[in-house]
């Protein structure tokens, strides 16, 4: 995580003298310009310098004694509290730091220092609920702090709560390290393509960041789009080219894209540099099994897997190496082991029945063979879905009436290919969303939700649906399930809150537009509706501050423009 420097947090107000000079411990040995400082004026403010400049120079147990030390002149300090805390915190005494972390929080509760770092103290004792607590607070103080958002969205997807990460970080300020928080939520739930459009529209704005290029590359792998894999990480390349994992990962792709001509030098240099990297031993026992020189490749593939035995690949290839090298009952044995670890993948069944047969088991040849059968035709269903499924992504980012349509019968393709697939379903219903299809998105997202009971995103959709067409009953039903299957999802909160609203239950709803805002502090329109109902319920100050908010966040909204003008009249007739 990132803190402030400790030294711009320890600019106290307090200057009490000392009653009796502290001592400094023998092994603590500041600046001598501070110590005679000290010597000359003992008072908090000087001990707080002390315990700065220990805590700059990573001696925190004489922070500690120091920060103790002052606050013993000044206890109501809050930032003395913190900056105490945050000593013993660096110092490893986790139960401590939390202690006075808490006074401080209790003494100035708009510090979002003390929040994220009394946060970060309960994550590392597991107290989850509280740390997420104190985040939220500090998103709260500040909605745009990027070290709060990092921290909530990692939790949230730590928790497998993906589609409210993906909403709170969707809606973040421009940064590295939340892109990449939001691509590993979107990859979580399987929605790659969104993966992709994540990266390539941050990429469009820092095209020479080295980490959003990698991740681009590793998921358009995942989608089989090698070519602009390949590209991304030319990228990368360009900007770090001694990077070994880089080269690596560039071998990688260029063997799955079977472009041996620039993958053969590459392999060499990197075994070269590192005989016994189990990267550069396995895709270089792969291209040599390709180019015929079984014997080479036997020697590289056994090598690799005496580094790692559980790769699945090494066992295929050793064994299918094993079995042109005329030794099939070692051939059989590799390729055993592959299917054990990895029982799905076809090849190695296939691989495995010519090695029965040549041994004379025809019986258990014919049974891997048909297991080959039934696994390749999944296989190539699901290939068929991802493929369409990319292509559908790529025609909905260009736009227009045209584009979109192209990407429903994309959709329709994959499905067809892999109907098991809530995901893909899903998908499918935003496109439809998009031409306003509402009868065929409901019927997708009712697949969505059959296929994968607990796709909040889904159900909350099908509540949006329900409420547009008049049947409240249903809407509320599916907004609640969505709240409960994700409870930091704040538009379902707002969903609610709007069709309670709409009722006359304006309590109710308050509640759940107080819970997407908390959720997501973010949300302009939330705030909105927020607002709005505090002033049905004639908590007008409350409504003030709401709509305040909204406009911090969004300056021109007119909306709230509007709404704040009634409040202010409605103000001005009461007084």
């Amino acid at each position: 995580m990132r803190f402030e420097s400790i030294i711009t947090i320890c600019i106290l107000v307090c200057s009490t003298p000392l009653v009796a000079a502290f001592q400094l411990a023998p092994h603590c040995r500041a600046s001598q310009a501070l110590e005679q400082q000290y010597r000359q004026h003992p008072s908090s403010d000087t001990l707080a310098s002390l315990g700065a400049w220990f805590g700059e120079n990573r001696q925190y147990a004489c922070a500690v004694s120091s920060f103790r030390a002052a606050l013993q002149l000044n206890p109501t300090s809050a930032q003395l509290h913190y900056a105490l805390g945050l000593s013993l915190y660096s110092n490893a005494e986790t139960s401590a730091a939390i202690a006075e972390l808490k006074q401080s929080v209790q003494l100035d509760p708009t510090s979002l220092q003390a929040h994220l770092t009394l946060g970060a103290a309960l994550h590392a004792l597991g107290q989850q609920a509280e740390a997420i607590r104190q985040w939220n607070e500090a998103l709260q103080i500040d909605p745009h702090s990027i070290v709060v958002l990092d921290w909530l969205g990692k939790e949230r997807i730590a928790a497998g709560q993906y589609a409210s990460a993906i909403e709170l970080l969707r809606s973040a300020p421009p940064d590295e390290e939340l892109t990449l928080d939001l691509v590993l939520a979107y990859s979580k739930a399987a929605m790659f393509d969104d993966a992709v459009v994540a990266l390539q529209s941050a990429l469009a704005a820092d095209k020479t960041s080295y980490r959003l290029n990698i991740a681009l590359a590793t998921v358009l792998v995942q989608r089989h789009r090698y070519d602009d894999a390949a590209t991304a990480i030319r990228t990368a390349l360009n900007l770090h080219p001694a990077d070994t994992d880089t080269q690596v990962l560039y071998l990688r792709i260029l063997v799955m894209m079977g472009d041996a001509d620039k993958a053969r030098p590459l392999a060499q240099k990197l075994l070269v540099a590192d005989p016994k990297s189990f990267d550069a031993l396995y895709l270089s026992g792969i291209l040599e099994r390709d180019d015929g020189d079984y014997t080479a490749a036997r020697d590289h593939l056994q090598a690799a897997a005496a580094i790692n035995p559980n790769h699945y690949d090494v066992r295929f290839n050793l064994g299918a190496t094993l079995a042109k090298l005329h030794q099939p009952e070692q051939a059989r044995q590799q390729l055993l082991q592959a299917i054990q670890l990895d029982p799905a993948e076809p090849q190695a069944h296939f691989q495995l029945a010519a090695v029965l047969r040549t041994l004379g088991y025809t019986n258990q040849a014919q049974e891997q063979l048909a297991i080959y059968q039934n696994l390749q035709q999944v296989k190539a269903s699901r290939d068929l879905a991802a493929n369409r499924s990319s292509q559908a992504a790529q025609q909905l980012a260009l736009g227009g009436a045209q584009h979109i349509q192209q990407a429903v019968s994309l959709y329709r393709e994959a499905l067809a290919a892999q109907p098991q697939n809530a995901t893909i379903a899903f998908n499918l219903a935003l496109a439809l969303d998009r031409i306003g299809d509402t009868a065929a998105e409901a019927e997708a997202l009712q697949q969505a939700t059959q296929l994968n009971p607990a796709f909040a995103a889904a159900q909350n959709q099908l509540g949006y649906l329900a409420a547009h067409d008049n049947h409240p009953v249903d809407a509320e039903r599916y907004f609640r399930k969505a709240i409960d299957i994700a409870p930091q999802f704040a538009e379902a909160h707002n969903n609610l809150g709007t069709l309670l609203a709409e009722q006359g239950r304006d309590h109710e709803a308050e509640q759940y537009f107080l819970a997407a805002v908390t959720a997501n502090p973010l949300f302009t329109q939330a705030w909105i509706n927020l607002a709005a109902t505090r002033a049905s319920n004639a908590h007008f100050d409350l409504a003030q501050q709401a709509i305040h908010t909204a406009l911090r966040l969004q300056p021109d909204n007119s909306e709230a423009q509007r709404l704040q003008q009634m409040l202010a009249t409605a103000q001005a007739s009461r007084q």
